[in-house]
C-alpha cells in the first residue's frame, strides 16, 4: 500500500527544505511507495489527515514536531472510523523537540527514518482524550504523547512559532518562574483526590516532554493508564538542583512530586489554567482526561 506522507514544512529548523528532501530521497532509495501532502498552516494536518481517510487511504506518515503529530492524531480520531486501529502512523522527526520520537525510539537520520518505515513493524498505542465540561461547545481534543495543566501549558503558550531553537522551552520556563503564582489544583485521579497547590500537573502516554525531559519514565505507551505527576509549588533555586533529575528521568523520586497511575483523570484549578497536549495550547481547566487503550497502530524501530 503507498504511504500518504503529510509535510508540515514550518516545523524544526528552518533549512530550505533541505531536511524532508533527504528523507524523501532515502524512503525512495528503501523502495518505499507514497505521494506527500503539504501542510499550508494550522490545523492543515487534521484535515489533511481526514481527506486521506476518506480516500480509503490507510498508512499515513507525519513529518514534523510533535505538534505536527497531534494534528494528525486529531484527524485520525475524528475521521468516524469504526476502528482506528486500521490506521498504520508512521513518524519522520523533524520537529525541534521531537519527544514522542525520542519514547518510540526513533531515528532521526534520514536513511534509517527510511529503513524503520520500510521495515513496517508496529505496535498498538494508547490514544488519550480531553474533554473540557466547563466550555460548552468545545471540541474532544485527542493527544498522543504528554498533556499538561498549569505551569507547563503557561510556558507552551509564550514559545513563539517557528521555534527558534531546542532551549527555547526550558529559557522561557527559568524566566517565567520568578512572576507565575501557582494555582490551587483539585485532581481526581481514579477516585482518589490530590489538592495542594501545584506548580503543574502532567497527564502522560510517553515519557518526554519540552524537548528532552524525561517527565514520565515508567510510562508504557500501551498499557491503558495515564501516568500522572503532580508537581508542588517552587521557587527558581529550588527548581535549579531538580533539572538534573528531571533530564536524567529521576524526577519521580523527589519529595517535590507525587506520581500516580490512572486510566481517567480530572484536573480542576482555581483560577482556571490552560491545558496543553503534545504542544498543542487547548482551552482552561477544567478538563477531564481519558484513554482509548491501543487505538492506533504506530510503526516503531
Amino acid at each position: 500500500m503507498t504511504w500518504r506522507i503529510i509535510v508540515n514544512p514550518a516545523a524544526g529548523r528552518q533549512d530550505g527544505g533541505r531536511g524532508w528532501r533527504a528523507v524523501e530521497a532515502a524512503l525512495g532509495d528503501a523502495g518505499v511507495a507514497f505521494d506527500v501532502v503539504h501542510t499550508v498552516r494550522a490545523g492543515d494536518g487534521e484535515e489533511l489527515a481526514r481527506q486521506a481517510l476518506r480516500e480509503g487511504r490507510r498508512r499515513l506518515v507525519a513529518v514534523g514536531g510533535d505538534g505536527s503529530v497531534n494534528e494528525v492524531v486529531q484527524g485520525i480520531m475524528d475521521s468516524g472510523l469504526d476502528d482506528t486501529r486500521e490506521v498504520t502512523l508512521a513518524l519522520a522527526p523533524h520537529g525541534t523537540g521531537n519527544d514522542w520520537a525520542r519514547s518510540l525510539g526513533m531515528p532521526l537520520e534520514p536513511r534509517a527514518i527510511a529503513r524503520v518505515i520500510a521495515a513496517g513493524r508496529t505496535m498498538l498505542h494508547d490514544v488519550g482524550a480531553i474533554d473540557f465540561p466547563a466550555a460548552p461547545g468545545a471540541p474532544r481534543r485527542w493527544f498522543i504523547n504528554v498533556a499538561g495543566a498549569g505551569y507547563d501549558a503557561w510556558v507552551t503558550e509564550r514559545v513563539p512559532r517557528p521555534v527558534p531553537s531546542a532551549l527555547t522551552y526550558l529559557g522561557i520556563a527559568l524566566r517565567g518562574l520568578a512572576s507565575y503564582r501557582s494555582p490551587g489544583f483539585r485532581i481526581t485521579v481514579d477516585g482518589e483526590v490530590i489538592e495542594d497547590r501545584l506548580l503543574l500537573a502532567f497527564v502522560a502516554i510517553a515519557q518526554y516532554c519540552g524537548n528532552r525531559m524525561h517527565v514520565a519514565p515508567t510510562a508504557r505507551m500501551d498499557d491503558g493508564l495515564f501516568d500522572v505527576l503532580a508537581v508542588r509549588e517552587l521557587s527558581l533555586l529550588q527548581v535549579l538542583p531538580k533539572l538534573r533529575k528531571l533530564y536524567g528521568g529521576r524526577i519521580l523520586g523527589d519529595a517535590a512530586v507525587s506520581h500516580l497511575i490512572a486510566a481517567r483523570v480530572r484536573i480542576e484549578t482555581d483560577p482556571p489554567v490552560t491545558v496543553q497536549a503534545d504542544g498543542q495550547v487547548l482551552p482552561r481547566t477544567p478538563a477531564e482526561f481519558s484513554l482509548r487503550r491501543q487505538a492506533l497502530a504506530v510503526v516503531i524501530p
